[in-house]
């Protein structure tokens, strides 16, 4: 089968002839009709998550086939599988864990000490087929088709569970940092369907600010030609936001945005742009804020934001479809920062 493969960190990614994988025991293969274009394959092919070095620091062996977010059919399942079928059309939660460390057992399965994590530790979807190691990561789709399915597996996932540690309700403002990007405009819907919380988003372009308007936000700010921190207090008449979702995690969003908190404010981190938090103690303390990191979700998670998208309360802004082999033009695309919503591949 044709996959795109991450050879060599630094390097584009190479398409390669390789063996469909053939399930075992719980393991699904499927026939991949979408796999979503992530930033963290950005930072994949770039080689690190900041100063973290994803050979050397974190493990990953090489080659290995990017693509996280994953639907498609049920081609051929092992002889433990209970309750799919070849046919079916599903998501995977790429987010597993190998079941038997502490974090696994507590249902933290994204947090497990050995991850499993499908194109990152694992081949991912830029191929025809992706094996999926257990049955259990799989959930059926009803009423969405794969295309707008996928990048509900990450982009949705991750910012379900961002908002979730945001605690938020209607009482709420929050205000949602890259919200015109894949995650953000998934964050921007999110956040409006469970909580009622008056959102705030911010971009630096106008089209990425544009498709957090259409996504739902209350107010939008572009932070390349307006004062983010006088918007925000402007529209909080003084106060500041009670939750920052930070979908970068850059040296310019940490050093401005949490002077943005209002007290007892949280500042939910998801962005693995690189940069370090730098903020002084004693405000944190007289304040209560709390600084807290978001890593994609678990399956709770996952089963919430399908359960969320199957009932059509939210559904993730595809902005363009391309085949399998233009993987690196659509990961330059949001290396160059020139993506606005999600890219999918079509193999």
């Amino acid at each position: 089968m044709r996959a795109m493969r991450l050879v060599e960190v630094g390097k584009p990614l190479k398409l390669q002839d390789i063996e469909v994988p053939k399930p075992k025991g719980p393991q699904v293969l499927i026939k991949v009709e979408a796999a979503g274009v992530c930033h963290s394959d950005v930072h994949m092919r770039q080689g690190r998550f900041g100063n973290l070095r994803i050979v050397e620091d974190l493990g990953v062996k090489l080659p290995v086939t990017l693509g996280h977010e994953i639907a498609g059919k049920v081609e051929e399942v092992g002889d433990e599988v209970v309750g799919y079928s070849k046919g079916d059309t599903v998501v995977a939660n790429p987010w597993e864990g190998e079941g038997s460390c502490y974090y696994c057992r507590i249902g933290e399965e994204h947090l497990c000490d050995t991850p499993r994590w499908l194109g990152i530790n694992y081949d991912g979807a830029y191929a025809e087929y992706v094996l999926v190691p257990h049955y259990k990561y799989l959930f059926k789709l009803k009423r969405l088709n794969s295309i707008e399915a996928t990048p509900l597996t990450c982009s949705g996932i991750t910012t379900y569970r961002a908002v979730r540690k945001a605690s938020l309700d209607p009482s709420k403002v929050i205000a949602i940092i890259g919200a015109g990007g894949g995650l953000g405009t998934m964050a921007v819907q999110i956040a409006k369907a469970v909580s009622g919380a008056v959102v705030i988003g911010i971009d630096v372009r106008d089209e990425a600010v544009e498709a957090a308007r259409r996504a739902g936000a209350d107010y939008v700010i572009n932070a390349s030609s307006q004062d983010p921190l006088a918007e925000i207090r402007r529209i909080t008449e003084g106060k500041g936001v009670d939750a920052i979702i930070d979908l970068n995690n850059s040296e310019k969003t940490l050093s401005v945005y949490p002077r943005a908190l209002a007290k007892q404010g949280k500042y939910i981190m998801v962005g693995l742009f690189g940069a370090d938090l730098h903020y002084h103690a004693p405000l944190i303390t007289l304040s209560e804020f709390q600084f807290v990191g978001s890593l994609v979700g678990n399956q709770a998670d996952f089963l919430g934001i399908m359960k969320l998208a199957e009932a059509g309360k939210v559904k993730p802004i595809v902005t363009r479809t391309m085949k399998l082999e233009e993987a690196n033009e659509a990961i330059d695309n949001l290396e160059n920062f020139r993506a606005v919503g999600r890219q999918v591949l079509v193999p």
